[in-house]
């Protein structure tokens, strides 16, 4: 959705307003050119009252609604040209008035609602406050219509336009929850979390975080259940998580075991909770195949470059050798590692992991290896440099031989002879 003018209609005012009272009167089925909606716009227009006007014709909204689906965006263009008349005090009420007409009524017209929003949308300027209102309302018609792949692409751009209306940080708040809800309903699950994490990501120490609980947990929750995410850091990294999950310990304890613990860590913390698991709606079962996944990634960041043995990986997944395999390819997969199995010598080489937490100690491990790279490349310069001197030096030796020779001549043949001074 961009700022472009789909909405074309020409003509005074009055004469608008004349032609949409007409085809309002029409759908109300009142007597042709005498109806009461028909005289009473005629009387306001009559009298110069054209704000009162506007508030008649936003009321009709819900009307237009019969409209056959043929003229039914016409009709609505009209209207949105008609309202842009009114003062910019009142605009906004009356957009409002208007769009809220098209969600309460529950009939078959979605499509032709979404066309209409979205002329809507684009009739108003960049840093309107109302294209919050219209997109959320865009979202709610999608999601109960189920259209919310329409909406897909735009949403990557929604940070942007975030910006553009220049709105609050509780509409920003209520916007992003309400697209992770929508996007849930729909099925969308891990783009449904990056806007829940988005919302989160809305609060600061000032604020009332126990409002933020129920969205924390149901973060962490997804977090270990959605079988995608792999990463954890991007909740322990809002404020908010930290400080709502001091009172959801055990919550907090099994987040920092998918955070950078293992399978053996894992088992620890169900034989201590048996139930927990259960409680907060996740799997054991899943859980352990991603604690599977995540243990053999820390595996491999502890021997880049280096062979992992299929009874090393078997003792530290508590799986048989036969399934060593299987289980690296599904960690090649997810992206975790990049690695080559050696079936022979019953192997994996590690060429590259990614580290599941980057602390201060891997950047100590970073540090030294650029430490040994820099030297390494010292070294493989300075080798350079000796062939250079011995190259060159052999050179002049051939150079000085050459010069020093002289050519004579048999007479008696023509063979030349060389001999040195």
């Amino acid at each position: 959705m961009t700022y472009v003018n789909t909405v074309f209609t020409e003509g005074p005012l009055e004469a608008q307003a004349s032609e949409f009272a007409s085809y309002v009167s029409k759908l109300k089925g009142e007597p042709e050119e005498k109806g009461p909606f028909i005289i009473e716009t005629r009387n306001l227009l009559k009298d110069k009252k054209f704000e009162q006007v506007f508030q008649l014709f936003a009321k009709s909204t819900s009307v237009l609604l019969e409209a056959p689906e043929k003229e039914f965006e016409a009709i609505f263009n009209l209207l949105i040209a008609i309202l842009k008349s009114a003062s910019p005090d009142t605009h906004p009420t009356l957009i409002k008035s208007s769009i809220e007409s098209l969600v309460a009524n529950q009939n078959d017209k979605a499509i032709q609602k979404l066309k209409v929003l979205q002329n809507l949308y684009n009739t108003l300027e960049y840093a309107s406050p109302l294209r919050y209102d219209v997109f959320l309302t865009i979202l709610d018609i999608a999601a109960k219509n189920d259209e919310i792949d329409t909406l897909l692409l735009q949403l990557s751009r929604l940070d942007t336009w975030v910006k553009e209306w220049a709105i609050s940080t509780n509409q920003i708040r209520e916007l992003y929850m309400t697209v992770s809800n929508r996007l849930k309903e729909a099925g969308e699950l891990k783009l449904s979390h990056d806007f829940l994490l988005k919302h989160l990501a809305t609060y600061s120490s000032s604020d009332d975080l126990s409002t933020a609980k129920p969205a924390v947990i149901r973060a962490v929750t997804e977090a270990i259940q959605l079988p995608e995410i792999l990463s954890f850091e991007d909740i322990l990294e809002l404020h908010v998580a930290i400080q709502c999950l001091k009172s959801e310990e055990k919550l907090f304890d099994l987040l920092k075991v998918f955070l950078n613990g293992n399978l053996k860590e894992y088992k620890a913390y169900v034989d201590k909770n048996p139930d927990d698991v259960e409680k907060f709606g996740l799997s054991i079962e899943d859980n352990t195949r991603k604690i599977r996944l995540l243990t053999l990634a820390s595996l491999a960041s502890e021997n880049v470059s280096r062979e992992i043995s299929y009874e090393t990986i078997a003792k530290a997944l508590e799986i048989e050798e036969s399934e060593v395999e299987m289980w690296t390819i599904d960690v090649i997969r997810a992206n975790l590692i990049e690695a080559k199995i050696n079936q022979v010598k019953k192997t994996i080489l590690v060429n590259r992991s990614t580290y599941r937490t980057f602390t201060m100690e891997q950047w100590k491990q970073l540090s030294a290896k650029l430490e040994g790279w820099k030297k390494s490349l010292v070294d493989i310069l300075q080798v350079i440099a000796n062939a250079k001197l011995i190259a060159q030096h052999s050179n002049l030796n051939v150079n000085n031989a050459a010069s020093s020779a002289v050519v004579v001549v048999d007479g008696v043949n023509g063979q030349e002879e060389v001999s040195g001074s």
